[in-house]
């Protein structure tokens, strides 16, 4: 079985579809992803830009969020065919694959836009679409955290650099999969985050946290 790791970077609907807000706030204008073998190495990647169809302009806290500017998404393909080239690369890979998200967010994303678009998502996808596990649960699980972490700081808990630039869908779902070979690969779990497991567990709580973390920043903003 191979691992498929994705991210997803959004912008907003203009303000006079007021109706269709109540569905889907947002559309997808990039979706990345990296497919991972049995040992969790890389072995492909896929990105695309998608051109929104509720929205001329990239939003400013968008562009200035992603780096993603209103020309760049142009000429680039509109959600649905967007969606189908990723299921394409998907299928490209020839193997059982695993889909994973950081957080659930991303896969509500794109079933509320299938349905805000009224997309028909053929048989063969739909196993593909209701397949995506949430990593930043398991990660959280492992460490015992009851609340959720934002990406960049997981991956400096974990004890490695974040990779690019933040949200860019390909650097985010490369991060995340390091992340994922981290947990699943005993060893490098155990050197990676044994101090943060043994931190942040309840018995282990001491006036020595204050010196090993920023509790202001554990406020895990997703």
């Amino acid at each position: 079985m191979k691992h498929i790791v994705v991210d997803l970077e959004m912008n907003s609907l203009a303000k006079e579809f007021k109706e269709e807000k109540i569905l889907c706030g947002r559309e997808i204008i990039e979706i990345g992803a990296v497919v991972l073998d049995e040992q969790y190495h890389e072995i492909g990647s896929f990105k695309t830009l998608v051109k929104p169809q509720y929205n001329d302009v990239i939003k400013p806290y968008f562009e200035n969020l992603t780096g993603i500017t209103t020309e760049m998404v142009a000429n680039a393909p509109v959600f649905k065919e967007a969606l189908d080239m990723f299921f394409s690369w998907c299928h490209s890979i020839n193997d059982d694959v695993q889909i994973y998200q950081w957080s659930e967010t991303d896969l509500d994303q794109v079933l509320s836009e299938i349905k805000l678009k009224r997309i028909v998502v053929e048989e063969k996808n739909q196993v593909l679409l209701y397949n995506w596990a949430d990593f930043q649960k398991e990660y959280g699980e492992k460490l015992n955290l009851s609340n959720a972490v934002s990406l960049k700081n997981a991956v400096m808990y974990a004890g490695v650099e974040f990779e690019g630039s933040e949200h860019d869908a390909l650097n985010d779902a490369r991060n995340t999969a390091t992340l994922l070979k981290i947990l699943r690969t005993p060893d490098l779990c155990k050197k990676a985050l044994e101090h943060v497991i043994d931190a942040l567990t309840p018995t282990s709580m001491s006036s020595t946290l204050g010196s090993m973390f920023n509790f202001a920043e554990l406020g895990f903003i997703a």
